[in-house]
């Protein structure tokens, strides 16, 4: 096993870890917090009971009191004697109901900060590691097929038939690595060429490619696609194309399922803002990547399921030289200027013939 190879099972090894233990930890709240309330209710009765024996044995006192004040023969202790044990017993309840009251109060501050820590900074870190994992297979494939490349330009027959196992067995890798650079390039669109804010999720296999947000409008789907010759092809699916109202709606169910492989805090939240805005309200967007071009195109699902073309020929080029122009700490007289590594984010958002590797690249699969 190589380094990289590694390194990869230890990312792909840390995320399933990290969805594991939201997953457990969702599960684990609920019988929680079933607990406090049925805790809290035994405490209520109990307080209830407690001062209704109270105002029972009150009356009775009265009674007895009043009875005695006329000259009938009674004794009053004994009725005494019960309301004391009953005020007792009372601030006993009282007692035990403010220390738990105090650990409820604790343990509903640390519950937010968990769920708080559970929607945001864990997504957020599986948003993270996703895009590290990307980049190092986008790394790995295009060292992989260089080297093949290497081999078969040597011409050595006795390597030639390793060469060609070599690229048939990557192909399926490079169409999933350049899918994922064509999300990255999609996002990179969508925020700088139409100021739409990216929305942090934990991103499904199979589902959205990524979500946006802009002022009035709190959620947009965004579909990502990649190819060499610019145009759009959207996938089939048992709820239909994707992109559709049925295909988000579908995706929206699986998101707020705690027992599909979707589900996560952030992604049952944004599954119920889809529910509740309704899947054709929904604004989606679908961006093709022509890796052949080093250019992209938007296009919009219309009311009536239709695509139009919102903006064709964006220069990806020009996009990713934005970076360059904003202000960077001088480097030393010594420091020479190398292009983005492979691992960086800016390294897995170049468009593919600017990195090491075959150019162009093929679709992403649903």
């Amino acid at each position: 096993m190589t380094q990289i190879h590694a390194d990869l099972d230890a990312l792909q090894d840390l995320r399933a870890a990290l969805l594991t233990f939201a997953g457990r930890t969702s599960e684990a709240l609920p019988p929680v917090q079933t607990a406090v309330f049925h805790a809290t209710q035994t405490f209520d009765d109990l307080e209830d009971a407690a001062r209704g024996r109270i105002r029972h044995l009150t009356d009775l006192l009265y009674d007895c009191y009043r009875a005695a004040a006329q000259g009938f023969p009674v004794d009053c202790g004994r009725i005494q004697q019960a309301l004391q044990r009953a005020e007792q017993r009372l601030a006993h309840i009282l007692t035990r109901r403010r220390r738990f009251d105090a650990v409820v109060s604790a343990w509903e501050h640390r519950r937010h900060d968990l769920e708080q820590a559970l929607d945001a900074d864990l997504s957020g870190a599986v948003t993270y590691l996703d895009r590290r994992i990307a980049a190092l297979e986008a790394y790995q494939t295009t060292q992989l097929i260089g080297a093949a490349l290497g081999l078969g330009a040597a011409g050595i027959p006795s390597l030639m038939g390793a060469t060609i196992g070599v690229m048939r067995l990557a192909q399926g890798r490079v169409n999933h690595v350049l899918g994922r650079a064509g999300e990255e390039m999609a996002s990179i669109v969508l925020s700088r060429r139409f100021g739409l804010q990216e929305m942090t999720f934990t991103q499904p296999t199979h589902g959205f490619d990524r979500v946006f947000s802009a002022p009035g409008l709190p959620l947009i789907v965004v579909e990502s696609k990649a190819s060499q010759d610019g145009a759009l092809r959207l996938g089939r699916t048992a709820a239909g194309e994707q992109g559709s109202a049925a295909w988000v709606a579908q995706a929206a169910t699986r998101m707020t399922d705690p027992a599909s492989a979707q589900w996560s805090p952030t992604n049952a939240r944004l599954g119920r803002l889809v529910q509740e805005m309704g899947a054709a309200n929904v604004p989606t967007l679908a961006v093709v990547t022509d890796y052949a071009r080093a250019t992209a195109a938007v296009y919009g699902r219309q009311a009536s399921g239709e695509w139009a073309l919102i903006e064709a020929g964006i220069d990806l080029d020009a996009l990713l030289a934005e970076d360059a122009a904003e202000p960077m700490p001088a480097p030393g007289p010594s420091a020479p200027v190398e292009p983005p590594s492979p691992w960086s984010e800016q390294g897995a958002a170049q468009p593919a013939e600017r990195r090491e590797g075959v150019p162009g690249g093929a679709e992403r699969r649903g």
